[in-house]
């Protein structure tokens, strides 16, 4: 399992797995993902406070765990994931899946998947191996948010994961934080990596992602142009925009040649002609 940005077919990364169809961030929504036939998926990254890096998008725990139901957590606010230790995170369950799926909205939330717990890196990094999954680790920026001391080790806890599983050609290290994208290069320069922008980005994403020595860049797609997609590429540069339910959006912005789409429908990705 190899991840290569040189390819003539765009890749599919599943968003937080398959997140329209089981609860983001857990190893069923990795398995959704590649049950409807995505390459890799795109998982969030955050440190608990024994420095462990699990899978979490939000920075609290209240919306995708029911931290909320239990007197432990209600007792001891704020639910930040790194106030606790993964043994204390160990009794939430991240599989009560709100539906409210990718704007979607209805009301109550879907218990069949049972129990998930809040994986460690670790464990969706063996899962994914065992599935013959790629992996977009996105680092989540906890620069401001995480006591000093915790977040100054975040890509360095991370990689450590990455190393000891031998996954290093397997992933990609991306982060809205530019000084993780350069500190993950520079620690392990054979590890992709990728710069991700918001929608409403208009620097130059060449300088930009060249500047930290990453490979590739991950723009959000609403305001994302042919002309932008072309620039990147001819600088040899990977383009895998974020995050595509819409297919024929799908489809025109691999017209464009970008090398990968991040998605919550992996589901309803057009098959090739």
């Amino acid at each position: 399992m190899r991840l290569s940005l040189d390819t003539d077919k765009p890749l599919i990364w599943g968003h937080r797995g398959c997140r329209s169809l089981a609860p983001e961030n857990t190893i069923v929504s990795l398995e959704t993902a590649h049950a409807k036939g995505a390459d890799g998926w795109e998982l969030d990254v955050v440190l608990t406070k024994d420095g462990i890096p699990v899978l979490l998008h939000d920075l609290n725990l209240l919306r995708t765990t029911d931290a909320a139901g239990h007197a432990f957590f209600r007792n001891n606010p704020p639910a930040l994931p790194w106030r606790f230790t993964l043994e204390e995170l160990s009794v939430l369950n991240a599989g009560i899946f709100p539906r409210r799926r990718c704007g979607r909205k209805d009301s109550g939330t879907d218990t069949s998947f049972g129990v998930q717990p809040v994986p460690t890196l670790k464990q969706a990094l063996q899962r994914s191996a065992e599935l013959g999954m790629l992996v977009n680790i996105e680092i989540k920026d906890v620069s401001k948010a995480m006591p000093e001391q915790l977040a100054n080790t975040i890509v360095r806890k991370t990689l450590e994961v990455v190393f000891e599983l031998k996954m290093e050609e397997a992933v990609i290290i991306s982060s809205f934080n530019p000084d993780y994208v350069a500190e993950s290069k520079r620690h392990a320069e054979q590890v992709l990596t990728g710069l991700l922008t918001p929608h409403a980005f208009t620097g130059n994403a060449v300088e930009a992602v060249r500047a930290l020595g990453a490979d590739a860049w991950h723009p959000g797609h609403k305001r994302l142009t042919q002309a932008a997609i072309a620039a990147v590429r001819n600088a040899g540069l990977a383009v895998n925009p974020y995050t595509v339910n819409e297919p024929a959006r799908m489809r025109q912005l691999m017209e464009w040649g970008v090398t990968g789409i991040v998605t919550d429908n992996p589901q309803d990705v057009p098959q090739s002609e």
